[in-house]
């Protein structure tokens, strides 16, 4: 799946050859949420220690969510790293920063909130050799930490931001170390320092483990805070990450009707809720829609549900559909129908026949005839014929 953060990423990348090639820094924003996780960014914790996309706190810097981060005890942290940025050497970035809200309700040190660190080979040996955790907090820039409060951070200062490494780093040109773990009593040389210092020291230094937020290993009691507008800038191009949540999907099955008898049709489901130009290719799997009916089902209107929809950006919800299962159309038979006019003269129906007349039908009529009459005329016609016959007797007598 090319998700929103995908996309964006590439478009930045085009920018910033476009850009440099004239010589113009570019600035972009880029979307990250939960569907980002495992593929170019990477999430870590230890037992008791969080990391997930939310809604909020207050009102973020963008959009509507944050990175929330948590530990339940000193042995638990969390952390989400970019691994973009792999193999970018470090005398490359000139710019870092993030903002971070601690919540009330933490009962850690109070002067510990979400912390920024770059993963580097101070070697530049593509991860073969030294490797260092630089570490930037802001309790040691100078600033107060406030709670319930949004809070930004610059983690460059023009290389004039104080860094700390979880690995001593000895001086190569010299005697003592450039950096010493404040956790390592054993070294005292120097704790805090700006990270041009330690450039200045290493200057084959490379990212080689991503450039990332997290928090907690070592912080005694609970802490809950939200990191949001990561900050990572690389040869006058930065990129602003902007951290948001799952966002509501809707589905809702579809209104159809089908003849009684015949089979179901394909339910395509509409969909409600896509951002950032996701479209249902992009859902992990694709909701199916389904009804009870069969095609022997009777007529009547059946229920079309849709489920099955995964998706790592989306809280997907459904809304059900409704099948009509309707009676065939039916089609008259053709019939012997009203007399046509032609040429100004009604015609007899094609086929029809008229029956004779009865005597009934005669008298009805008016000039049939009663049975006197014809009894009448059956003995003058009988006379008659008895006249002709003798004629024609006595004439051949003659």
């Amino acid at each position: 799946m090319k998700n929103s953060r995908t996309i964006v990423g590439v478009a930045t990348a085009m920018v910033a050859a476009l850009s440099m090639a004239g010589g113009v820094a570019a600035a972009s924003t880029a979307v990250v949420r939960p569907g980002d996780v495992g593929t170019n960014w990477l999430a870590g914790s230890r037992p008791g220690g969080a990391s997930a996309f939310v809604a909020g706190p207050a009102t973020t810097l963008l959009g509507v969510g944050s990175l929330q981060f948590t530990t339940a005890d000193g042995s638990a942290s969390a952390q989400l790293f970019n691994q973009n940025y792999i193999g970018t050497p470090l005398a490359n970035i000139d710019a870092l920063g993030y903002s971070t809200y601690r919540a009330s309700t933490s009962t850690n040190s109070p002067v510990q909130t979400i912390a920024l660190a770059l993963k580097v080979d101070v070697d530049g040996l593509k991860g073969a050799g030294r490797l260092a955790t630089l570490i930037f907090e802001p309790v040691y820039q100078g600033g107060a930490i406030v709670t319930d409060t949004w809070q930004t951070w610059d983690a460059f200062q023009g290389g004039n931001a104080v860094w700390w490494s979880n690995t001593n780093l000895p001086n190569p040109s010299g005697p003592g170390h450039i950096a010493c773990n404040p956790n390592d009593p054993s070294c005292t040389d120097n704790l805090f320092v700006h990270l041009s210092s330690i450039l200045n020291a290493f200057p084959q230094a490379t990212i080689a483990g991503g450039v990332g937020l997290f928090v907690g290993s070592g912080w005694s009691g609970q802490f809950t805070g939200y990191g949001d507008a990561l900050k990572i800038g690389v040869g006058g191009n930065t990129t602003t990450y902007d951290f948001e949540p799952k966002a509501a999907l809707t589905v809702t099955a579809p209104d159809v009707s089908r003849v009684v008898g015949l089979a179901n049709p394909t339910f395509a489901p509409a969909y409600a809720g896509f951002q950032y130009g996701d479209t249902a290719a992009g859902l992990g799997t694709p909701p199916t829609c389904a009804t009870t009916a069969t095609a022997d089902s009777p007529i009547a209107t059946y229920p079309i549900t849709c489920s099955g929809g995964v998706s790592a950006n989306y809280d997907i919800s459904y809304v059900p559909g409704t099948l009509h299962v309707t009676a065939a159309a039916t089609t008259a038979a053709p019939s012997v129908g009203p007399t046509e006019a032609v040429g100004g003269v009604t015609a007899a129906p094609v086929g029809a026949v008229t029956p004779p007349p009865t005597s009934a039908d005669a008298a009805s009529a008016g000039g049939g005839y009663t049975p006197l009459l014809a009894l009448l005329i059956c003995l003058t016609f009988g006379s008659l014929g008895l006249l002709s016959a003798t004629a024609q007797r006595r004439g051949i007598r003659r």
